[in-house]
């Protein structure tokens, strides 16, 4: 690890702790590991093997360090076992000048602690059942209403006033930059009557379909993220409103993706935002 290397682990009551070179908790290294499982058949009649597919396995992560022993060692130890809480979920984050990136993890054992020459080392065992490295969420606008309004307000009587600028485009590209394909999340928001909102994949024709009936000020948001899919309408989960017949929770895929919404009454009256996280291999 560089000096400039920083870890974050953050659990889900969300208590912290970093491991850096300048840190309490010295970091000395980071070990991760993930397995690739290969999936085939056997070509009946043929020579060899027919590749079919491959899955990746969780990533296994191991952090070691040390605490300079002293008068609060005690306190140190139990704060950093305290917030490593194995019956806890957490997020690890990585970061140094140029980047940050975060991974979902769960502590594996309890932190045990060696003391021997000036120093009580720690070894941490953490496991990521999605094995992907991510960035922070990244936004895309389909179609945004943005204020125009100054104050004082003077309103010419000649011209009039224009109150808002719409910025809607039905299909925008979004260049995914990751590894591997992703999820995202989309949210409708309505400015107006609005009949079931949607957002379509261009060029596979797949689409996610919401059948609700918006009025100025509701806010629908679909989930589309590994092993969560979820539709909330104000708040509140609403999945029986997905429509299921014509739904598919399809990915951004590597590279460009061409996405666009659509309503069935009233498009223009939405306001749709696009957030999506790029993953990565490793860090």
């Amino acid at each position: 690890m560089k000096s400039t290397d920083k870890i974050i682990y953050v659990n889900e009551l969300n208590q912290q702790v970093e491991l850096s070179f300048f840190s309490m908790y010295f970091l000395k290294g980071m070990r991760e590991s993930v397995d690739n499982e290969l999936v085939d058949m056997k070509a009946i009649g043929r020579d060899g093997y027919v590749y079919n597919s491959s899955t990746l396995s969780a990533r296994e992560i191991t952090l070691t360090g040390h605490i300079k022993l002293g008068k609060n060692i005690d306190s140190l130890e139990r704060r950093l076992r305290n917030v490593f809480n194995p019956k806890l979920s957490g997020r690890l984050i990585y970061r140094n000048r140029e980047l940050e990136k975060v991974i979902d993890v769960r502590v594996e054992n309890l932190v045990e602690f060696n003391r021997a020459k000036g120093v009580s080392a720690f070894t941490i065992d953490l496991i990521a059942y999605n094995p992907f490295w991510r960035e922070q969420e990244k936004v895309e606008y389909l179609a945004l209403l943005s204020g125009k309004l100054v104050f004082p307000l003077v309103i010419p009587k000649t011209i009039g006033i224009m109150f808002g600028l719409r910025q809607s485009i039905l299909e925008t590209e979004i260049e995914n930059i990751g590894d591997v394909e992703s999820g995202f999340r989309v949210v409708f928001k309505a400015k107006g009557i609005v009949k079931n909102p949607e957002v379509e994949n261009k060029l596979s024709g797949e689409k996610i379909k919401v059948l609700v009936e918006m009025e100025k000020d509701d806010v629908v948001e679909v989930v589309n993220l590994p092993f969560k899919k979820m539709v909330y309408i104000n708040g509140e989960k609403s999945f029986k409103s997905l429509d299921r017949l014509h739904s598919s929770f399809f990915n951004l895929e590597v590279g460009r993706n061409l996405i666009g919404y659509h309503a069935e009454i009233n498009a223009i009256n939405l306001d749709v935002i696009l957030y999506y996280s790029p993953f990565y291999l490793g860090r």
